[in-house]
């Protein structure tokens, strides 16, 4: 009888360590099982890029952000979870990008004479200066050929580099005194101009005085008669109602800043190779659809809408642009070519003069 009790204990333990042996093996399957679920899932996991623009919804600039979006997702479809802060909403363009090249931000839509604020360079102050491109198609083709590569060469010192850029329309007159056909016609109007030397350097040329004023006391300016108009993006004068208080509109683009999609250069390195190629190539669709569908209609919309509004639309001949043209190029070019360099200003003059002859 006690022998039989010894055994039945005994066989009792076995069964006990046989069960925990047995649930110990279950338990690292179940383990393993889960780390490997685990490990797909996170392969699986979308890669979150946050893009930050000081336009607003429904501007065309910020359209075209999302233009890029959405053709980077057509490419890879679900890798991407988008962050995007439109309307300032994060900062002004010289917050958002220093965001960006802190790495804060992945990306910022930022304007040339907004970009040399935070990270000084020479190649994108060619676009601020009046009467050197004509047109965004110049820009795009030099983009194309040379320039994009010098800016991203001069990015890369700050950890940046670019996805796309925007020449949508460029920058003109509106003011509440006289039509201008004219250098004359400029003299002594009080126009508001943003900080950068373009419009500085038309201005002081032509004889007329610019005023320093944040963007938000413009209107108020022009309607009390402290400045007599303003210098600004053409697609700006309708949705900011400046055509509420200004009278003629000068149909004469002086210079052509658009718009460029900053990326911080060690976030971009990091994605896997299919998701930078992805992006890029989104991006050459972007500045395709930009150039050939966006311009032309904002143009035509933005021109139509300026003159719907009541006012004038004076716009200059071949002849009275280039007069415009020497007399800002004799007063300035030379000390511009100074500024950002004889090297690179006459690079620009070169392949402008080839390009046009084509």
């Amino acid at each position: 009888m006690k022998m039989k009790k010894i055994w039945t204990i005994l066989l009792t333990v076995a069964m006990v360590f046989s069960l925990c042996a047995c649930g110990n093996n279950q338990k690292k399957e179940q383990e393993t099982d889960t780390g490997s679920a685990s490990s797909k899932e996170a392969s699986e996991d979308k890669i979150k890029i946050s893009i930050a623009s000081p336009c607003a919804d429904g501007n065309p600039m910020m359209d075209l952000v999302y233009y890029w979006q959405e053709q980077v997702d057509e490419i890879l479809p679900g890798r991407v979870e988008w962050e995007t802060y439109p309307n300032s909403t994060m900062g002004s363009e010289r917050e958002i990008g220093e965001m960006v090249m802190d790495g804060t931000l992945s990306g910022a839509l930022v304007g040339p004479s907004n970009i040399t604020a935070f990270a000084p360079m020479q190649t994108v102050r060619l676009q601020d200066m009046p009467f050197l491109f004509k047109d965004g198609d110049e820009l795009y083709a030099a983009g194309e050929e040379w320039m994009n590569e010098a800016i991203n060469k001069e990015c890369e010192s700050y950890g940046l580099t670019t996805i796309f850029y925007e020449y949508i329309m460029g920058q003109e007159i509106e003011n509440t005194k006289r039509p201008i056909y004219t250098p004359d016609d400029v003299k002594g109007l009080k126009i508001r101009v943003y900080d950068s030397p373009g419009p500085y350097n038309f201005l002081e040329a032509c004889g007329g005085l610019p005023v320093a004023m944040a963007f938000s006391e413009v209107y108020t300016g022009v309607q009390q008669g402290a400045i007599d108009g303003l210098y600004t993006t053409t697609s700006n004068f309708v949705p900011q109602k400046f055509t509420e208080v200004c009278k003629y509109h000068t149909k004469l683009t002086i210079t052509n800043l658009g718009m460029t999609m900053l990326f911080n250069l060690d976030t971009l390195n990091s994605y896997p190779q299919d998701l930078q190629d992805a992006m890029k190539e989104a991006g050459k669709r972007t500045e395709k659809y930009c150039q050939e569908v966006v311009s032309p209609d904002t143009k035509t919309k933005t021109y139509d809408d300026i003159a719907a509004a009541g006012v004038e639309i004076n716009e200059v001949t071949e002849e009275q642009y280039q007069v415009f043209a020497d007399q800002v190029s004799d007063y300035c070019y030379e000390k511009l070519r100074e500024d950002v360099g004889s090297e690179l200003w006459d690079k620009c003059i070169n392949w402008l003069e080839e390009y046009r002859s084509r």
